[in-house]
């Protein structure tokens, strides 16, 4: 081996600093693959120089990671980190965990990465985004509002934690204060295009639900009791939302097409669970979410047999009808009554904190 190309010399240095700029280069211009290959040629040469392996490593996880490769990802990430710990391969690994289905450990070392780099802001970033994937909103929400009030963020990272916040507040049903927040953001970053795009955002979702939840009064409002084993039928339809957590609105839209079936026929069910099930698969036909009966039947123990039999009934009534009438009376998400709400987010009339959004 030449003398000045030895691990530690100024020309081996040279050498691992040029394959670094061109990481660098090619991560910009997404060429992950050559990425990939410059770091594995450039390894064996490295010598014992931990942090310059570290280095190295951070960019072959983060090239995985970009071309969805996250089970190749994972050592790469996990050996710089231990080489060397640094906010990067803490973010990497992390990232890499959590896609390979280890979202608790991902959890763990992103508290663990806050703690010994408390300036690495975008680690309690990521770690509310972690949350927020797994529904938990609230500890998603008090690891943003953990970090401190005073704190310099880089403009694009404050931008996306407003909006991230906002998010957080709208998926708990607290929409005015989501509201507030944009607005205090739009103020404070004026111009940002992600800030309009996400305030817009909100006055959309929150008219949607506004829609929905006044659909879903109106229609229960409407429900005629029953007795029997019709009865019977509607409380399996009850069950079978339960079981698939399906929205309010498609198990009540099924409740009403069992009632406007009952109107014109005298069935007899033998088996109320398949024909719950059967009312079911017929509103999501109508949402154009066909499945095929096998899928729903067996997590719910009910006759597939049964089941395609009755809803072939529930096809033939629905065939009966007008297609935007039959939508319109017993579709459930893609309904058309689901206009947009003319009731602003920040209307005082519905206070700060309103229903979790539940359909």
């Amino acid at each position: 081996m030449d003398p000045h190309d030895r691990p530690g010399s100024s020309a081996h240095r040279t050498r691992i600093d040029r394959a670094l700029r061109r990481c660098l280069e090619w991560s910009r211009n997404g060429r992950h693959l050559r990425i990939i290959t410059e770091v594995d040629r450039a390894l064996p040469a490295i010598g014992d120089q931990p942090r310059l392996e570290a280095q190295l490593l951070i960019w072959k996880a983060q090239a995985h990671l970009a071309l969805g490769d996250p089970d190749s990802a994972y050592p790469a990430a996990s050996r710089s980190w231990n080489l060397d710990p640094s906010p990067h391969a803490c973010h990497l690994l992390s990232n890499a965990l959590a896609a390979v289905g280890q979202p608790d450990d991902a959890e763990e070392l992103l508290r663990s990465g806050w703690e010994i780099f408390p300036e690495a802001f975008h680690l309690p970033v990521q770690l509310a985004i972690l949350l927020a994937d797994q529904g938990r909103h609230p500890e998603a929400l008090d690891a943003i509002d953990e970090l401190p009030r005073s704190a310099a963020l880089p403009d694009d990272l404050g931008v996306f934690l407003l909006g991230l916040h906002a998010n957080l507040l709208a998926a708990m049903g607290r929409w005015s204060e989501a509201d507030g927040v944009l607005r205090a953001g739009r103020t404070e970053h004026p111009g940002s295009d992600l800030l309009e795009g996400a305030h817009t955002s909100l006055g959309e979702a929150w008219d949607r639900f506004r829609a929905r939840e006044t659909l879903a009064d109106s229609w229960r409002d409407g429900l005629v009791a029953l007795d029997g084993v019709a009865a019977e039928v509607d409380e399996a339809v009850i069950r079978h939302g339960g079981v698939h957590d399906l929205p309010v609105l498609v198990t009540l839209a099924a409740r009403r097409l069992w009632r406007a079936y009952l109107e014109g026929h005298d069935p007899h069910p033998q088996a109320p669970e398949a024909w719950g099930l059967a009312l079911v698969l017929a509103v999501l036909e109508l949402d154009g979410e066909p499945i095929p009966v096998a899928i729903m039947a067996r997590p719910s123990r009910t006759s597939v047999s049964t089941t395609r039999a009755a809803l072939a009934r529930f096809r033939q009534f629905l065939g009966t009808l007008e297609p935007s009438l039959a939508r319109r009376a017993f579709a459930g998400r893609t309904n058309p009554q689901l206009v947009r709400s003319s009731t602003p987010p920040d209307d005082p009339r519905h206070g700060t904190i309103v229903p979790f959004p539940s359909t």
